[in-house]
């Protein structure tokens, strides 16, 4: 698409052809068709600006028509992904590309997204049970609570290859001597935390752990 002339150019076309001057004269003069020059003249005199009007057409948007089917679809399988959709709108006869349905999802503020919960939490027990201990929560003394983290890391993490001298063996050591998991657990206190071995931790701090713990 040709960008349009600048509005300086336009502009003095238009006021030589407001001094008197004739619309094929100043084309011309200033190398532009004579349509041109009467158009320009025209827009001046109609809106008093020279500035080119918006080029090129407006796309209809082809999936709005069909925007209230979209939307029930979604809200009735909101796990329903663009190929999915784009296959249930061509069983309408609505043939569009996968592009056209996301940039349809994007202006209505819909993003692919997700947060699953356990299905339990529906059932009616779950449901008293959780009530109960979140009212319980607020009477828990946070000197006392602690969070058990695990985490591991496995000896074949290891680097197998490096720099030596050619000819020469370049030896490398592994925990074991071969390939195995190690884990490690941490509590997490209000005030610190443990990395050493945690059951003797928490037999220090709350007698009745070592009791259940004996």
């Amino acid at each position: 698409m040709t960008a349009p002339l600048s509005n300086d150019l336009r502009k003095r076309v238009v006021l030589a052809i407001e001094d008197g001057e004739s619309c094929r004269s100043v084309a011309s003069r200033f190398g532009v068709s004579v349509s041109a020059a009467v158009k320009w003249s025209q827009r001046y005199r109609a809106t008093g600006s020279v500035a080119p009007g918006k080029m090129g057409g407006h796309r209809k948007r082809i999936l709005e028509p069909h925007r209230a089917f979209i939307i029930e679809r979604i809200n009735q399988t909101s796990h329903l992904t663009l190929h999915g959709l784009k296959d249930k709108l061509a069983a309408r006869g609505v043939k569009v590309s996968h592009d056209t349905v996301w940039k349809f999802l994007r202006r209505e503020g819909l993003s692919f997204k997700k947060t699953l919960f356990a299905l339990e939490q529906a059932r009616a027990d779950i449901a008293r049970r959780r009530q109960r201990w979140q009212t319980l929560q607020a009477g828990l003394d946070p000197g006392r609570l602690v969070f058990i983290d695990e985490t591991w890391i496995k000896t074949n993490m290891a680097p197998l290859r490096g720099w030596g001298k050619r000819g020469k063996r370049l030896r490398g050591f592994a925990p074991h001597g071969h390939w195995r998991t190690l884990t490690f657990l941490g509590a997490l206190r209000l005030r610190r935390s443990d990395q050493r071995p945690v059951l003797p931790s928490l037999c220090r701090a709350d007698p009745r752990a070592h009791s259940q713990a004996r």
